[in-house]
C-alpha cells in the first residue's frame, strides 16, 4: 500500500502532511509515501481520493472518499469512511 498525496501543488503543505502521514500511518514505511503534483503518475489497481479531479487520467479504478465538497458526484463508486474502504475489499 502507498500514500500519494498531491502536496506539490501546494509545496508549503509538504511538511505537515509528512508529519500528519508519520502519525496516523504509523505501520507504513515512509518509503511507501509518495509526494506528487499528479496523482496518475503512480500506476496501480486503486486510488482511494477525495478529489474526483485525481481519477480523469488514472488507469485504475478511482473510488471517492466522501466529502462535503463532492456530495453531488456521481461518476464514480463512493465511500464515507474507512471502515467502508475495508468492507469493500474484503
Amino acid at each position: 500500500m502507498f500514500i500519494v498525496t498531491a502536496a506539490m501543488e501546494i509545496p508549503t503543505s509538504f511538511t505537515s502532511k509528512y508529519e500528519w502521514l508519520k502519525e496516523h500511518f504509523h505501520f507504513l514505511n515512509e518509503r511507501n509515501f509518495v509526494f506528487c503534483g499528479d496523482k496518475s503518475i503512480v500506476k496501480a489497481d486503486y486510488l482511494i481520493d477525495d478529489t474526483p479531479k485525481h481519477f480523469e487520467r488514472f488507469d485504475g479504478q478511482g473510488i471517492l472518499f466522501t466529502n462535503p465538497y463532492n456530495i453531488y458526484e456521481t461518476k464514480y463508486f463512493r465511500v464515507n469512511n474507512w471502515h467502508e474502504v475495508k468492507e469493500y475489499f474484503l
